[in-house]
């Protein structure tokens, strides 16, 4: 028993499972758009799509129907320009199924009723990662999205934190190809 709870003790202190849950994404997306877009018109966690017909009653007030808008998929962060809807997919471990998620979004963005008044614009997206990962890079920039280091110190010093696995992207080679 000795042994076992050793062990326990270890694995609870390596992988932060006593720690609270915190927003560290948002967090990240959100200093990411104050510090590069401060005068544009943001917002974060951005419902996308329409709200399925098939949840909307006849009698339903308005306020009824924007509380199904929850059931509705959503962006990290979407920012306003001039000429350019920027959509942004915050990760601080990378995460190959962001690239899909971007390509979701983006679709979703054309049939979001909030948004039509703003589709005449460019759509950017943009995967923000904290640790820099070569080939999810590359296929993201394949998939026409643009990829962002950022890592503040606070971002830093939570990675230190995890189990070492966790701390860089897999390295995983592509050959000569990769290093183009």
């Amino acid at each position: 028993m000795f042994y076992i709870d050793l062990y326990l003790d270890q694995m609870a202190k390596t992988n932060n499972i006593n720690e609270k849950w915190q927003p560290r994404e948002m967090r990240l997306v959100s200093e990411y758009i104050a510090r590069y877009y401060p005068n544009s018109p943001s917002l974060t966690r951005v419902r996308l799509g329409p709200t399925h017909p098939a949840l909307i009653m006849e009698n339903m007030t308005e306020e009824e129907q924007n509380m199904l808008k929850v059931w509705r998929r959503w962006a990290d962060g979407i920012v306003i320009t001039r000429n350019r809807l920027i959509l942004i997919e915050g990760a601080i471990l990378p995460d190959p199924g962001d690239v899909s998620k971007l390509l979701l979004y983006e679709y979703l963005l054309r049939y979001t009723p909030e948004f039509q008044q703003y589709l005449d614009r460019d759509i950017v997206k943009v995967l923000l990662l904290a640790i820099e990962d070569p080939v999810l890079e590359k296929i993201a920039r394949a998939a026409g999205i643009q990829v962002v280091v950022f890592c503040p110190d606070w971002v830093r010093d939570y990675v230190r934190s995890l189990a070492e696995r966790k701390q860089r992207a897999p390295l995983t080679y592509l050959g000569p190809e990769d290093e183009k």
